[in-house]
């Protein structure tokens, strides 16, 4: 099998097609992403961080929708305790993994809908 080599889009440098991950087949062709492994990795890293920013912010302004937990009612709040519990069979992944996975903010809102906020003690109960 021959390597073919390619440009990667960020940082400019060729490199050999086994340095970049796959981006789907499309009429039985595979394409290949456009930024190398390690921009890739990169970016995905950097879009971590910012998710895990914006969840603390805007959990920050919320509170439990059992008893009501929040900035506004305890002094030791912590953005942690608040989690998202999917109250119907319409999960498509956690709010959490989402974030840790990288995924973009909108798909992240999007299952956030679908989810009642609930401190952890809220949330235990309700499962049990």
């Amino acid at each position: 099998m021959s390597v073919n080599n390619k440009e990667c889009v960020v940082c400019k440098e060729l490199k050999p097609s086994t340095d970049y991950y796959s981006a789907g087949v499309k009429n039985g062709k595979k394409y290949l992403r456009r930024q190398c492994k390690d921009c890739y990795e990169g970016v995905k890293a950097h879009r971590r961080y910012f998710n895990r920013d914006w969840l603390k912010d805007i959990k920050s302004n919320m509170e439990c929708s059992c008893c009501g937990y929040s900035k506004r009612t305890h002094k030791s709040f912590k953005t942690q305790a608040l989690q998202f519990h999917h109250h119907q069979d319409n999960k498509s992944f956690e709010v959490s993994n989402g974030v840790h996975r990288g995924m973009s903010i909108e798909k992240i809102k999007e299952e956030m809908d679908k989810c009642l906020v609930l401190c952890s003690r809220c949330h235990a109960e309700s499962h049990f």
